[in-house]
């Protein structure tokens, strides 16, 4: 298969799975060529996306959630675009699954260069923080925070084995500001933002970059829930944004892509506002 064949193939993987084709000037074709890449919660939105992307460039891709059907959908997918991609079923609230997957990663690829730590969830329901339940704010916590936090613990130390290594947690615009009625949400991201810094200084010595990401509003079926329990349209969401729009996954996807790559190579314990201008206005 000629590259030009093999670009074609991969775009229009890329197409069916509902992502746009990065832009040449964006991205070099096989910029991650050999290179292993773990995603977490990549069954559907910035992390189907993200691990779309990555194996359109070359990645060695290995992905879990917590969802098995839509995991094999996602490994058919990418696979049938000419990707290399292994779904691993794991819920990151669960320590054993979390060390599960990141031995297996290892087991088949013999090393981990990129993770994406990117399993979330979003409050339940909307609520002041005096009506919300301990036992949703725990899930909330337990999945985007002690998530993250159980991630790193276990991909860490492979990349100290291996003398480097780049981490991307996804955080969110509520890792920088306040949103009332969503508590657990915008705590839990907080801790996000807070975890990556402390990780960038301890390991920055070493050769591993870790930074995280705020994305704003996202097309993504969180989002579609969030509108919902709100009682928001598409339209009224977009119009709090200085871009007027609803981002779309893919656009998330370089923007992590970028944060993995050399070109990002002096970026270190940043939240990198990706939110269409939302966090500037």
């Amino acid at each position: 298969m000629t590259r030009t064949t093999r670009r074609g193939v991969l775009a229009a993987g890329a197409a069916a799975l509902g992502l746009a084709a990065t832009p040449a000037s964006a991205a070099a074709p096989g910029r991650f060529a050999r290179r292993t890449v773990l995603v977490t919660g990549a069954t559907s939105g910035i992390g189907r996306a993200t691990a779309a992307a990555f194996a359109a460039e070359g990645a060695r891709v290995m992905f879990c959630g917590r969802r098995a059907a839509l995991g094999a959908e996602v490994e058919r997918e990418i696979r049938a675009s000419g990707g290399e991609a292994v779904f691993h079923r794991a819920d990151v609230r669960d320590e054993s699954d979390v060390r599960g997957l990141v031995d297996a990663c290892v087991r088949r690829y013999g090393r981990i260069d990129v993770a994406v730590n990117n399993a979330g969830i979003e409050t339940p329901r909307a609520a002041p923080l005096h009506e919300q339940s301990a036992a949703d704010f725990d899930r909330v916590w337990h999945t985007n925070a002690r998530g993250v936090f159980l991630s790193m613990k276990y991909e860490l130390p492979h990349m100290l084995r291996q003398r480097g290594g780049v981490i991307v947690n996804t955080a969110s615009i509520s890792a920088e500001v306040g949103f009332a009625t969503i508590a657990p949400y915008n705590a839990s991201k907080h801790a996000v933002a807070s975890l990556t810094k402390v990780a960038a200084l301890e390991y920055a010595d070493e050769n591993i970059r870790v930074n995280a990401l705020a994305p704003g509003a996202v097309d993504t079926p969180m989002l579609r829930r969030a509108a919902e329990a709100f009682g928001m349209t598409y339209e009224q969401i977009a119009a709090e944004y200085p871009i007027k729009r609803i981002v779309r996954p893919d656009e998330i996807a370089r923007v992590i892509l970028w944060l993995a790559s050399a070109d990002a190579s002096a970026v270190v314990g940043t939240d990198v506002d990706a939110s269409g201008g939302y966090l500037t206005a």
